[in-house]
C-alpha cells in the first residue's frame, strides 16, 4: 500500500493536518521578515551630501542662512535623476582655491565625510560604513551575497532535508538563523557582516524549503495546489510586519535585535514529529506509524495496524535521469522555457521589492502597498488558477507585468515633470502581477516535469529563479551609477522586458490543468496533444514514428 493510499483514508487535509500546516507555515513569517529587512532595508542608501571640512556641527538639513551659504561655497551643485539642481553627494570645491576667495573655485576633489538625511532613516548599515560614491558598489555587492545565500540554500536544503529529515534541517536552521540574526547588530566589519547575510538567507531558504515539503508530505493530492499556495500568504503576512517595523523602528541595529529575538518562539517546532512520508522512505517504519496514528487520532479517522505494516513510499516506474529528458526536443525546449521564466520571476520578483526604495514617495507607504497587493495576488491565484488554468494564469500574469513596468516611461514623454504616483502604482501592479506569475510556476512546473525528473527539475528551476534574483541588485543600482531623466525608470524597463518575453514563451508550453501527473517522459511529451479522429495519425506516419523511435532506441544504446 502506497503512503498516498494510508492518506486518502486519513484525509486529505484533517483538523490535525490543518494544524501541522500552520506550525509549519508560521516560520515563513519571520523568514519574510529577516529576508526583506536584509534585501530592502538594511543597506538602503539616504539622503547625503559632502560634509564641510571643519565645522564640527554641520548637519544635512540646512540650520539657517549663514550655514547655507557655506554649503554653497564648499560643495557644488550638479544634475540629479530628475534634472534638478542639488549639492554633490561626492564632490567639494578645492580648499586651498575656497580659502583664498570668496569666488567659487571651478577644481573639486573627492570628500570623504558625509552628512546624511535622517528624516527616513536614522541609520543604516551604508550609512554606519559610508558604503557611498566610490564605495557604493558595495552595496549591490552585499545585496548579491544575500541572493548568494539563497542560491545555496536551494543547493543543500534538498539533499539536507532528505538525509537528515524535515524536523532536525528546520530545527537546526531555524536555530542558526535566528542567533546570527541577533549577532548581525553587533557587528561592525563589512566583510564579516556579507558573510553572515549570506549563511542567514541560506539557513532561511533550507527553512522554507524544508517546511513546505514537509507541509506537502502531509497533504492529500486534493489540497496540495491550495496547502502550497497558501504558503505564500504567510510570507505576506511577514511583509506587512516589516512595513510597519522599519517605519516604527528607524535604528538598524535596534530594528534588527527587534525583528530577531522573537525567533525563540519557534522552539515548538522541537515537539512537533518528522514527516511520516520520510519516514516510510527511510525505513523509520515504527515512528512513521506513531506519527500517522496520531495523525488519524486529530483527525477521528480510525487506522489498523495491519493497514500500516504494508505501507511504501518508493516509485514502481522505472528511474529515468535528468538528462534523458534534455535528448527530447519536446522536452529539451519546454525545459528551456521553464527555465527562463524561473529566471525572469526571480529576477522580477526580488528586483522590484528592492526597486521600492529608488520610487518616489513615503518609501514605508510604498513597501506596504507592495506587500498588500502581493498577498492579493496569490489570493487571485488561489481563486482563478483551478478555473482558467496553469498556462493562462502564468501567461497572462507575466504579460501584465512586463506590460505595467514597461509602461512607466509613459508618463516621461507626456509632461516635463511626471506625476510619481503614476510610476508607483505601475510599479506596484508589476510586483502583483510577478508575485501571482511566482505562485503560479510552482504547481505549472510540477505538472509538466514527468516524475522520474521532477525533484531534480524543480531543483534547476529554483537555481535559475536565484541566478535572476542575484543579478537584481545590480539591475537596481544602475540608477546610482547612470544619471538622467530615465535613470529612476530604468530598473523597471529591465525588468518589464524580461517578464514579457517570459509571458510570450509561456505561450507555447501545454496546459496541465486536470490533467494526469505524467510519470515518465514519454507521458510528458504527450501533454496538449489531442488525438482524435481527425488528427490521428496515418498508418503511413505510424510506421515513420515507429521506424523513427527503433532509430533512437539503436544510437541510444551505442
Amino acid at each position: 500500500m502506497k503512503f498516498d493510499d494510508i492518506l486518502e483514508t486519513l484525509g486529505d487535509f484533517g483538523p490535525s493536518q490543518r494544524r501541522l500546516y500552520i506550525l509549519l507555515s508560521l516560520p515563513a513569517i519571520q523568514n519574510a521578515v529577516i529576508g526583506m529587512v536584509i534585501f530592502v532595508f538594511l543597506f538602503a542608501v539616504p539622503e547625503h551630501r559632502c560634509a564641510i571640512p571643519g565645522l564640527k556641527n554641520d548637519t544635512f538639513q540646512i540650520q539657517n542662512e549663514a550655514h547655507a551659504d557655506l554649503i554653497n561655497r564648499t560643495i557644488p551643485f550638479v544634475n540629479d535623476n530628475h534634472g534638478d539642481l542639488t549639492q554633490s553627494s561626492c564632490d567639494i570645491y578645492s580648499m586651498s582655491d575656497n580659502a583664498s576667495s570668496h569666488n567659487l573655485s571651478t577644481i573639486t576633489e573627492p570628500c570623504h565625510k558625509w552628512k546624511y538625511d535622517k528624516s527616513v532613516y536614522q541609520s543604516t548599515v551604508t550609512q554606519t560604513m559610508d558604503l557611498v560614491c566610490d564605495r557604493k558598489l558595495y552595496v549591490s555587492h552585499a545585496k548579491m551575497m544575500a541572493m548568494v545565500g539563497q542560491l545555496v540554500g536551494v543547493l543543500i536544503g534538498g539533499p539536507m532535508s532528505d538525509m537528515f529529515g524535515r524536523r532536525r534541517v528546520i530545527l537546526t536552521s531555524t536555530f542558526v538563523a535566528v542567533l546570527l540574526s541577533i549577532c548581525l547588530a553587533l557587528i561592525t566589519n563589512y566583510y564579516l557582516i556579507i558573510t553572515v547575510i549570506l549563511v542567514i538567507a541560506a539557513t532561511n531558504n533550507v527553512q522554507y524549503l524544508s517546511c513546505f515539503v514537509f507541509s506537502m508530505e502531509c497533504v492529500g493530492p486534493s489540497k496540495r495546489m491550495l496547502v502550497g499556495v497558501a504558503m505564500n500568504l504567510f510570507w505576506s503576512v511577514g511583509n506587512i510586519i516589516v512595513a510597519l517595523t522599519v517605519y516604527l523602528m528607524r535604528d538598524w541595529k535596534t530594528r534588527q535585535l527587534v525583528i530577531s529575538i522573537p525567533g525563540v518562539l519557534f522552539a515548538y517546532l522541537y515537539f512537533l514529529p518528522d514527516s511520516p512520508r520520510w519516514q516510510y522512505r527511510r525505513g523509520k517504519t515504527a515512528e512513521a506509524n506513531t506519527t500517522v496514528m496520531k495523525l488519524a487520532k486529530g483527525n477521528n479517522v480510525s487506522l489498523t495496524q495491519d493497514m500500516l505494516d504494508d505501507v511504501t513510499c518508493t516509485l514502481d516506474t522505472r528511474q529515468e535521469q535528468f538528462w534523458e529528458l534534455l535528448k527530447s526536443p519536446v522536452m529539451l525546449k519546454r525545459t528551456l522555457i521553464v527555465l527562463y521564466t524561473w529566471l525572469a520571476i526571480g529576477m522580477g520578483f526580488f528586483g522590484l521589492s528592492m526597486n521600492v526604495t529608488n520610487l518616489s514617495g513615503n518609501v514605508y507607504l510604498n513597501f506596504l502597498l507592495f506587500a498588500l497587493v502581493e498577498a492579493c495576488a496569490y489570493v487571485i491565484c488561489l481563486l482563478l488558477m483551478d478555473r482558467i488554468g496553469r498556462k493562462k494564469m502564468l501567461c497572462t500574469a507575466m504579460l501584465m507585468a512586463g506590460l505595467a513596468c514597461s509602461l512607466s516611461f509613459v508618463p516621461f514623454f507626456v509632461t516635463e515633470k511626471p506625476n510619481k504616483w503614476v510610476i508607483n502604482i505601475l510599479a506596484c501592479l508589476g510586483n502583483t502581477c510577478v508575485s501571482a506569475g511566482f505562485a503560479s510556476v510552482y504547481v505549472f512546473t510540477a505538472e509538466l516535469l514527468p516524475t522520474t525528473s521532477r525533484n531534480f527539475g524543480m531543483g534547476l528551476c529554483s537555481v535559475f529563479c536565484r541566478v535572476g534574483s542575484i543579478s537584481s541588485p545590480y539591475i537596481n543600482d544602475l540608477t546610482m551609477h547612470i544619471t538622467g531623466r530615465y535613470s529612476q525608470i530604468l530598473p523597471m524597463l529591465v525588468f518589464g522586458g524580461v517578464a514579457f518575453l517570459a509571458g510570450l514563451l509561456v505561450l507555447l508550453l501545454p496546459e496541465t490543468l486536470n490533467k494526469k501527473l505524467p510519470e515518465t517522459i514519454k507521458d510528458a511529451e504527450k501533454l496538449g496533444t489531442n488525438v482524435t479522429a481527425e488528427n490521428r495519425p496515418t498508418p503511413a506516419q505510424d510506421l515513420r514514428l515507429l521506424e523513427r523511435e527503433c532509430d533512437n532506441n539503436t544510437t541510444a544504446r551505442a
